[in-house]
């Protein structure tokens, strides 16, 4: 396999053709720098990237369609952007959205909710959707181990409870194509359609009112620092969220941004990147600056 140089950030500025960084007032963060890891290496639709502190590796889905099949898996990349397995785990649908808990790596795979244990790259488990044709889409786990699934088909939130997926919570305008989802402290914080909070205790849903009119979010990832990196679906792109009500443009690209990751100390963002037409899918890595917010 060819190995991407990882010398080669270039200032922000020219990309894929319609790709341009947006300037906000309220941008609490901004991008200095960017790369690209495995371009053109065998990535395929190339969805969701997650990092484990553990082994110091990245692992990525990938598929084709999102139905059922064998052509989907989930590529091992190091920490320094080397490809070091591009199938170490195949045969899967269309894996999504992933989360690491205890040496398990839990995938969300269409209809089932695949774990893997992440020392053998064995699939351990393989656990069906209680509903037909749900959407299974990301995954999260919280501080106390309990592993939460978005089921965007039918606008719901799944928990894992005695090793079988149960309806958590369900609610067809709120959480209407629930997608990304992260567990801080007592709450879930949902992406989809609209922006929302559940609480673990009461799963009390409260609606983010943004200053900007943005629907329809995939990805979302923490700064660490209580904001938020989003990625959108349609007329795709990334955003900042500062966790109250300002959210704010950060690039625009008719190449599509999928579910990522964020080292806050080392101030980089893992996208997953690709263009359907073309065939090109790699990882895009964007060096960030924190920058004094004007508002």
């Amino acid at each position: 396999m060819l190995l991407l140089c990882l010398g080669c950030d270039t200032q922000m500025g020219g990309g894929e053709r319609g790709e341009f960084e947006k300037h906000g007032s309220g941008n609490a963060w901004s991008i200095s720098s960017s790369s690209d890891w495995i371009k053109n290496e065998g990535l395929r639709n190339v969805e969701s990237i997650i990092y484990d502190e553990s082994s110091r590796l990245f692992y990525a889905t990938n598929g084709t369609d999102y139905s059922l099949g064998t052509n989907g898996f989930i590529s091992k990349i190091s920490e320094n952007g080397n490809l070091q397995e591009l199938k170490w785990v195949d045969g899967l649908n269309r894996p999504t959205g992933m989360a690491i808990h205890d040496s398990l790596l839990y995938v969300a795979d269409v209809n089932s909710l695949v774990v893997v244990n992440m020392r053998t790259g064995f699939v351990v488990k393989k656990i069906l959707e209680p509903i037909a044709n749900s959407g299974l889409n990301d995954v999260c786990v919280s501080e106390t181990g309990d592993v939460y699934v978005s089921a965007s088909f039918i606008h719901s939130i799944f928990k894992l409870i005695g090793g079988k997926l149960t309806i958590w919570k369900q609610n067809e305008e709120k959480l209407k194509w629930a997608n990304g989802l992260i567990a801080n402290d007592s709450q879930l914080l949902v992406a989809g359609l609209h922006l929302n909070t559940i609480s673990m205790d009461s799963k009390r849903i409260t609606q983010y009112e943004l200053r900007s009119p943005i629907k329809d979010f995939d990805g979302i990832v923490s700064d660490g620092s209580g904001g938020y990196f989003l990625t959108t679906v349609e007329n795709s792109g990334l955003f900042y969220f500062d966790g109250h009500k300002a959210i704010n443009q950060l690039m625009e690209s008719n190449i599509y941004f999928g579910d990522l990751e964020f080292n806050p100390s080392l101030k980089k963002l893992y996208i997953p990147r690709g263009n359907k037409k073309t065939g090109a899918f790699y990882i895009s890595v964007l060096t960030m600056s924190k920058i004094a917010n004007k508002e």
